[in-house]
């Protein structure tokens, strides 16, 4: 889903306004139903957002990231969501997922957020 201020600064980049590009992705342990005004994740726990720069196919942005259990510690995680900042910055769109993990240190998972751009 595509939130508010994600739209918001979607509306500022056809407008010609200049705006960070959405390419930070971060992973938490939230649980509840995405809201077209939340802000943040529920709950963050990455120390650090992760790099991720999307591929355009048509109008679909492929955004593709990858975790380690280190990077997640002893946590599950359980949504996903793409920024705008390393820190703060505007949430253009948060997922939902079931639980998963939590993940030995050795282990990685990899996530592909495909957003599709009506």
């Amino acid at each position: 889903m595509i939130i508010n201020a994600g739209r918001i600064a979607l509306g500022k980049m056809i407008k010609g306004e200049s705006v960070n590009a959405f390419t930070y992705i971060d992973a938490g342990d939230g649980s509840d139903s995405s809201s077209i005004s939340q802000t943040t994740l529920d709950h963050s726990v990455l120390t650090t957002r992760k790099s991720a720069t999307p591929e355009l196919v048509g109008n679909i942005l492929i955004y593709s990231v990858d975790f380690t259990g280190s990077e997640l510690g002893s946590n599950t995680i359980s949504e996903l969501g793409i920024f705008n900042a390393s820190t703060g910055g505007d949430m253009l769109s948060r997922v939902t997922f079931n639980s998963i993990g939590p993940l030995a240190a050795d282990e990685t998972i990899s996530f592909t957020f495909r957003l599709e751009v009506v």
